[in-house]
């Protein structure tokens, strides 16, 4: 059977435990004083009980399944994010082990943007528009897709669409319930970040329920002297909003032709307040000409927007 070899950190942890069968709070602190990839803060948001302290664990199972958490991962060492995650598995707590996993893939996701949000932009020529990075956002059959596309054909910039990304990502199987939230905002983020580098505009048409995902996107305009602009999309006619839903096939490879209309109540559950600025789209009563019109009135930049901003 193939053994995971151990990264040079988790040999470390290892190394400290002082008994063959550890318990988690063992594991826990031998893993503490690494300088693993997010490991200080996923230790903050692990859960543990009391019989924690009680339940001795193999080691060879433990590195067992620390080794799958890894081949999971797609990573061909075994760190010591890998053998709290394993040891979760031994515990056999499945739901804690979920929670565990999901907080890993999301902390990963935060330390990836952090690298997008560090990209310098490109020279400009004197006087060059800044470009404009426009967030589609709104719950599925809201209209957002038509007029993300619209929009796109308009300005003209290229349009990231979070399903067509995901869809080319299923023949690989790499989605999961854990990791397809964050997979989905960082490819978007970076698509977008390296048409802002380069100077251009990007489109981005997403659910965007989250405000820690506008805010990425927001906080990239900035850094990259872009231009952020959020338009939500909604659906007033709650009859119409279904209809449109049940009644597409929007043609993406790879990716379900429609979703149930329980699923877009669960989405609207899960919509978290949109305190910024942003344009409101109701498409229940907004002609698709006129929502590109209103959309496109809120990107025009104004000498104001600009300030004669150069590079």
């Amino acid at each position: 059977m193939y053994v995971v070899p151990l990264h040079p950190t988790a040999e470390a942890a290892l190394s400290r435990l002082e008994v063959a069968d550890p318990t988690l709070h063992d594991l826990v602190k031998a893993v503490a004083s690494e300088p693993g990839w997010v490991v200080g803060d996923l230790l903050a948001a692990l859960e543990t009980d009391n019989s924690d302290g009680r339940t001795q664990l193999g080691r060879a199972e433990v590195l067992t399944a620390a080794g799958r958490e890894a081949e999971a991962f797609g990573d061909s060492h075994v760190r010591c994010e890998y053998l709290l995650l394993g040891a979760l598995s031994v515990l056999g707590n499945r739901d804690r082990l979920t929670r565990a996993r999901t907080d890993f893939q999301a902390l990963m996701g935060t330390r990836a943007f952090a690298e997008y949000q560090n990209l310098a932009p490109r020279s400009r020529p004197a006087g060059a528009a800044r470009p404009p990075l426009v967030l589609l956002a709104g719950l599925p059959g809201t209209g957002k897709s038509t007029l993300a596309e619209s929009l796109a054909s308009a300005l003209p910039a290229p349009v990231f669409s979070m399903d067509w990304q995901l869809g080319a990502l299923v023949p690989f199987g790499v989605l999961r319930p854990d990791n397809t939230g964050p997979l989905a905002d960082l490819t978007l983020i970076a698509a977008a970040a390296r048409q802002l580098q380069l100077g251009l505009g990007a489109v981005i048409d997403a659910t965007g329920h989250t405000r820690e995902f506008r805010a990425r996107l927001e906080s990239l305009a900035d850094s990259l002297d872009a231009r952020y602009v959020g338009v939500e999309c909604v659906c007033s006619d709650e009859t119409a909003h279904r209809s449109r839903v049940e009644g597409r096939d929007r043609g993406i490879p790879g990716w379900p032709a429609t979703v149930a209309w329980s699923h877009v109540k669960r989405m609207k559950e899960h919509w978290e307040d949109w305190h910024q600025p942003h344009l409101i789209m109701d498409t229940a009563v907004v002609s698709p000409e006129t929502a590109l019109r209103r959309a496109l009135d809120l990107i025009a930049p104004t000498d104001a927007q600009e300030g004669g901003r150069t590079h």
